[in-house]
């Protein structure tokens, strides 16, 4: 079963969150629905192809015919773990440069091959594995093929180009782990169980000082050793011929020489078993290794513990994976239930995150206001202690199951990147793509009893490591232990493959140039853009409904949106309508939070709420079999709230932790400032703070979910497997009955008050590694009709890889791991913004770079090409985006809540092709301020304020936005 790994990406980052999203992905192979109905993982994999070239290439073939788009992903056999010694993160450095020149693309020209045709490509780094994907138009593949195959075997890297990017992976250094909160902790954490582990002791993004110490010469070298066919697994998926791209990867790839087999490098090594260091009095459980990281840019304390446990494969590693899950998968696990809800935690939860030799189970905490970390840790354990002594109940384990399940057919099959990566991920695991259903046989025959034993096996007599993450104090580092695992010799035979040899003639049955060796092979026919069938109705009662068919699924999702949100909000209660969205799933006239959790959770669902900037979202998502619970569960929830005063109090607390964690975080400070000059006096402006949090009461958020929670004030998105006459019956029955009343008009927006842009506005943040930028201005609604123009004009100037902010800043002068441009468009006048984490030392520098882009993006017209490129990345985005359904229906849902037609949706694309080069000059023109922009830098100010003065007066000001008077 395939788990979240460290991942250190090219072009976004974020293992924290894929470690969350991924703490119950073990799944059976089947499970039982509410309605009795079997539910078979078989019945909705995909039919596998799997064959070597001559070359050794692996190649996995899946033919997905769901949506015209293909999915390439390539993985070497090289991580973090092959870091040669004092060279940590230079594979992750490498994984840079693969997409720098070639033979036959020069530098900085992979994304502009890619983006143009509307394809997404990103790469990432594990400590066993880097990755490159490609996401593309089904009749592109012989395209990404040529490139892949292009870099494999002529990858052309000059001295300039390595400096760049050195300074690059620097930078995102800088911004995910030096300069981020906790972003030492979050590093340290993971690699403090391997202790010693050679292959996995080295944070796979390494470290400033190894990352400068690497020279140019040993790029060549690495290639060399790992980037060859037969250390590759090159796996296929979506709407393909099998014959016909087994030709094409075999006249791409068939002719580039196999290297040197390389032996595995945890091989050479001992499986890591660390040793105890003192036994606890109290428990008698064995401690490893206890750390205090010191992190003066945390506000809140954070416990975190680890301990390794068997690897996959093993018997006790899908006991421990269900155990897990029971501690802390949904809101109604024990952690959840026993922690977090009585308030004790902001958060509190276990993960585990597997490598190919051992597993690391990890947990972490943030206490609330008067709670210790001694007492928080306490509380983790005793959880812990509890399955030791007690077990776990059948009940629990049959919901975890079935959440499993449920889980594994939506990742599985949710977009052809996804059943890639599953495929690569049991091949590398396993050996084979084809193990995913014995896996789940082996999470099926797990027990009650199993999980029990586990928990004293692995979480007590296995030594646990502590770690503490502090704002102040002393630090307490566990030294390296290099003598812990010595080199061991152990014998190893490359595998005997059987490669397939295709015949001369179906070479040549391939279409007429698409097969290339020096230049961009030609499409398999032309592109094709299908709508998703959709309907939209409403009840009598004022409630509009749009329902999206999809078939590849048998799941049904529901998202219930309703107009007013904070920006609704008086400013002296902003964060009402989150404090609402956070309890409106806690508790009913008929059920607890408890029951509540329980009831979706068991049929393996999950309903969440949110808030965003005008509208609250209540979320369902059950398999088909069970869809009147979620419809029924979801009018309960939206109908019949009661927010019980005892939910109300942990909430307020939670949040105010949650606020002062984000106090000192250098983005949400930028955001806050930045909105405070935009909008002054206007509700897009206000800011939650800890005392408007802190004077909510249960009244302020019944009072704010009566006035806006009515039918005639909401929308019902429907995605699943239904029929239109099965959806119209359930809208009916669960939400016919809800009574509409008026509604105030929250969409009567005052006047914004000027702001002073003649100055820089520095936000003091003390010790920062970074300068967090933010230039822009007021610009559109969602209504503009110069809207299309505007998409044009970002696209060129700053969306994605390809654009001019990211190839100026990042590619050509490495000054920043990414920058980007935005046009937001709510009903009312929102911003135009550019956004990035900058080098310190070149913080005006990047200032002046970004002002003299918008100058041009205003003065030029955007040329031909880079003009119909632009379009190319948007118009083919946007068709590769309907692959899920989801996502069509979040397209539709935008424009009726913003006051867009949704029948706009068909004239959209020609909307944006007919676009000139004289109308997207003429709207940048008249959107895009370089005169007097407002200008945000949140940084050190010591190290910041005399550069940024070159470019014009600086006021220096706190957290809050008052001024640093000298």
């Amino acid at each position: 079963m395939m788990k979240a790994r460290l991942r250190w990406g090219r072009v976004g980052w974020g293992w924290l969150a894929a470690l969350l999203a991924a703490l119950a992905l073990s799944t059976p192979v089947w499970a039982q629905s509410a309605a009795g109905d079997e539910i078979r993982f078989e019945d909705y994999a995909l039919e596998v192809t799997d064959y070597y070239l001559e070359n050794g290439l692996r190649v996995i073939l899946a033919q997905d015919m769901s949506a015209p788009v293909v999915a390439v992903n390539l993985w070497y056999r090289v991580g973090g773990a092959n870091d040669p010694a004092g060279r940590s993160g230079f594979a992750h450095l490498f994984e840079h440069m693969m997409f720098e020149g070639t033979a036959n693309i020069p530098d900085g020209g992979w994304d502009l091959l890619l983006e143009p045709i509307g394809a997404r490509n990103n790469a990432y780094t594990a400590p066993d594995t880097t990755a490159y994907w490609e996401l593309a138009p089904a009749h592109e593949l012989p395209r990404i093929l040529w490139m892949e195959a292009d870099r494999m075997r002529s990858l052309q890297v000059d001295e300039r180009a390595y400096e760049t990017q050195r300074a690059v992976v620097i930078q995102e250094y800088n911004e995910r782990v030096a300069n981020a909160p906790y972003g030492v902790a979050n590093t340290r954490l993971f690699s403090q169980p391997m202790r010693g582990y050679p292959p996995y002791a080295r944070p796979v993004i390494g470290s400033v000082e190894d990352l400068n110490a690497a020279p140019f010469a040993e790029v060549e070298a690495f290639h060399d050793l790992y980037y060859k066919p037969n250390n590759a697994v090159l796996v296929v998926v979506g709407d393909i011929d099998i014959a016909q791209a087994q030709a094409l990867i075999q006249a791409h790839f068939g002719d580039i020489p196999a290297g040197e087999p390389v032996a595995p490098i945890y091989g050479q090594y001992a499986a890591p078993a660390p040793t105890a260091v003192r036994t606890d009095e109290a428990t008698g459980c064995l401690v490893g290794t206890e750390e205090v990281i010191i992190d003066p840019q945390i506000r809140v304390p954070r416990w975190g513990m680890t301990v390794l446990t068997p690897p996959r494969g093993t018997p006790d590693y899908y006991a421990v994976s269900l155990l897990v899950s029971i501690l802390s998968g949904g809101d109604a696990s024990r952690m959840e239930r026993n922690i977090v809800q009585q308030g004790k935690a902001a958060a509190a939860f276990v993960g585990m995150n597997p490598y190919l030799t051992t597993t690391v189970v990890y947990g972490v905490a943030f206490p609330n206001s008067g709670v210790t970390l001694e007492e928080l840790a306490g509380l983790m354990l005793d959880e812990i202690a509890s399955v030791r002594a007690e077990g776990v109940t059948e009940a629990e384990l049959a919901r975890v199951k079935r959440q499993l399940v449920v889980g594994t057919l939506t990742s599985y099959r949710d977009s052809a990147l996804d059943t890639s990566e599953w495929l690569q991920d049991a091949t590398l695991t396993f050996g084979s793509p084809d193990t995913i259903v014995q896996e789940l046989e082996m999470f099926e025959a797990v027990t009650t009893a199993d999980v029990q034993r586990v928990a004293e096996q692995y979480l007590c007599q296995s030594p646990m490591n502590f770690q503490q993450a502090l704002p102040s104090g002393e630090p307490v580092l566990v030294e390296e232990d290099s003598a812990a695992y010595p080199t061991v010799v152990q014998e190893w035979t490359p595998p005997t493959i059987t490669p397939l040899i295709l015949a001369e003639s179906d070479l040549a049955a391939l279409p007429a140039g698409t097969t290339s060796r020096s230049e961009v092979p030609a499409p398999l026919g032309e592109p094709v853009t299908n709508f998703p069938p959709f309907v939209s109705f409403t009840l009598d009662n004022g409630l509009d409904v749009i329902f999206v068919e999809q078939r590849e699924l048998p799941k049904v999702q529901l998202q219930l949106v309703v107009g007013g949100a904070d920006a609704a909000a008086p400013a002296d209660v902003h964060g009402v309508a989150e404090m609402m969205a956070t309890l409106i799933t806690k508790g009913t006239v008929k059920r607890s939070a408890v029951g509540i959790a329980e009831a979706i959770e068991s049929v393996g669902g999950s309903l969440t709420a949110s808030a965003a900037l005008e509208w609250t979202t209540i979320s369902v998502d059950a398999l088909t079999t069970d869809s009147k619970l979620a419809f029924d569960l979801l009018g309960e929830v939206a109908r019949y709230a009661t927010f019980p005063q005892a939910e109300f109090d942990v909430a307020q607390a939670q949040t105010l932790t949650f606020l002062e964690a984000d106090a000192n975080d250098p983005n949400s400070m930028a955001n806050r400032q930045f909105g405070r000059l935009a909008f002054g006096g206007h509700p897009y402006g206000n800011i939650t703070t800890p005392a408007t949090i802190g004077g909510l009461t249960r009244a302020d958020v019944r009072a704010f979910h009566r006035t806006y929670y009515r039918p005639n004030n909401a929308l019902l998105i429907i995605v699943g497997d239904l029929t239109e006459a099965e959806a119209r019956a359930h809208v009916q029955r669960a939400f016919g009955p809800w009574r509409p009343a008026e509604v105030p008009d929250f969409l009567a927006y005052p006047e914004r008050q000027p702001v002073d842009t003649s100055v820089i506005y520095l936000v003091d943040r003390p010790g920062s590694e970074q300068a967090t930028i933010q230039v822009g201005n007021i610009a559109i609604d969602a209504r503009n009709p110069d809207r299309y123009a505007l998409e044009v004009v970002n696209s060129a100037l700053g969306s994605g890889a390809s654009s001019r902010l990211f190839r100026n800043l990042r590619e050509d002068k490495g000054y920043t791991y990414g920058v980007y441009s935005r046009f937001a468009r709510p009903n009312d006048e929102a911003t135009f913004r550019v956004l990035g984490d900058f080098n310190m030392e070149t913080a005006a520098a990047a200032i002046q770079e970004i002002l003299a882009e918008l100058a041009r993006i205003r003065d030029e017209a955007i040329p031909a090409q880079e003009l119909a490129d632009a379009k190319g990345k948007i118009i083919g985005g946007f068709a590769l985006a309907l692959e899920d359904p989801n996502t069509f229906a979040g397209q539709l849902a935008i424009r009726a809540l913003t006051g867009v037609p949704i029948e706009e949706l068909n004239g959209y694309l020609p909307a944006l092709e007919a676009v000139t080069a004289e109308e997207a000059q003429a709207a940048a023109q008249a959107y895009i301020d370089v005169e007097a922009p407002i200008i945000v830098v949140v940084g050190d100010a010591a190290a910041l304020e005399a550069q940024l003065a070159t470019i014009k007066p600086v006021v220096v000001v706190d957290a809050d936005g008052n001024v640093i008077e000298e």
